[in-house]
């Protein structure tokens, strides 16, 4: 049977990812899960009872968690390019690495880990 809680912070806009992570671990269920009920109230839901500690620690990472950065969204949103995005950067990587192979002297190839990091690095600095 699902257990609740009602949690309250004045910390607005917490990083939500982070938040539901730092819960599932804190009360070691995949189950546990807050989400925002108005401005300043949290509900809380597992599928096991939530204990007093638990409890403490929810409202402590809720109060904790710090705001989602303009910068940290844009690495999420690279993180979660679709098949295609990535399909694109891939080719143009291979264009690359043709043309860096053929330079004298030829220079090592990008893989597609370093490609995607520095996009990311991109994003996340604007």
């Amino acid at each position: 049977m699902p257990s609740y809680i009602t949690l309250t912070t004045t910390n607005q806009q917490p990083d939500q990812i982070a938040l539901l992570a730092a819960v599932k671990a804190q009360t070691n269920d995949t189950s546990a899960v807050l989400v925002r009920l108005d401005q300043f109230r949290w509900g809380g839901k597992k599928t096991a009872s939530w204990t007093p500690t638990q409890i403490a620690a929810a409202q402590a990472i809720l109060d904790t968690t710090p705001v989602v950065t303009a910068q940290v969204a844009a690495q999420r949103r690279v993180d979660d390019f679709p098949i295609e995005y990535r399909a694109l950067v891939l080719a143009l990587i291979d264009g690359l690495n043709v043309v860096r192979g053929k330079l004298v002297p030829p220079l090592p190839p990008i893989t597609p880990a370093q490609a995607i990091a520095a996009i990311r690095d991109k994003a996340g600095n604007g």
